[in-house]
């Protein structure tokens, strides 16, 4: 399960999206939805609650309680995992729905206090929008996981966490935003390696690619 204290992968995919200095979430839009997708199956394989062996989830273990999302997607995967012992990731990233998508996880923060809503007007039609109310947050969970990745040895459960969450890192190509100039270069080639190793991460690449041929294509 999630530690103590500890955010969800979803929540700190977000808040790695808040800009250094107004703390607005610059958020991926038009792949934000599958990355939220795979940050939702990483944590319940964090959690125990699914096994992986290579593109498929091989297992199901219900663990209790889970977030309302984790849930949904969990019960959906048990009952497609009924009719087929093998679910491919990929097929489980396109399967998680786009609603509530990233909602929930928001609405979260903003109840914890790490997060504030500011309602704006466009057109004349309002708003709204999240601005994080340390604007450094993301900024601090980057450093954190750039600092796991420069010690491969680490084999912890926490360690764990930040590697599927550098994975997602990389699925949604943040990592040039996150880990600039020369400075992050090894970072960046660790998030891109993860990204290519980690069965998760690597779906959700995948498929944001598969969508983006396919908007192209139309």
């Amino acid at each position: 399960m999630t530690p103590p204290n500890a955010r969800s992968i979803p929540e700190e995919l977000l808040l790695l999206c808040a800009d250094p200095v107004r703390g607005r979430l610059r958020t991926p839009h038009s792949t934000l939805h599958r990355v939220i997708a795979g940050g939702v199956v990483a944590e319940l394989l964090m959690s125990g609650a699914i096994t992986v062996e290579g593109r498929r989830i091989t297992g199901f273990q219900p663990l209790g309680a889970h977030d309302e999302v984790g849930a949904g997607v969990l019960a959906r995967l048990e009952k497609a995992g009924k009719r087929d012992q093998r679910l491919g990731l990929d097929l489980v990233i396109r399967r998680v729905p786009r609603k509530p998508g990233p909602a929930p996880f928001l609405d979260r923060l903003t109840s914890d206090g790490l997060l504030v809503v500011e309602t704006r007007r466009f057109l004349g039609l309002p708003y709204r929008r999240h601005a994080a109310t340390r604007p450094t947050m993301g900024q601090e969970i980057a450093a954190r996981v750039a600092a796991t990745l420069a010690h491969e040895g680490d084999e912890s459960p926490a360690a764990e966490r930040d590697r599927q969450l550098a994975g997602l890192i990389g699925a949604a190509r943040l990592e040039r935003r996150l880990y600039p100039g020369s400075a992050g270069a090894p970072t960046r080639r660790a998030v891109r390696r993860l990204t290519r190793e980690l069965p998760i991460a690597g779906a959700v690449r995948r498929v944001i690619t598969s969508d983006s041929a396919a908007g192209s294509a139309s």
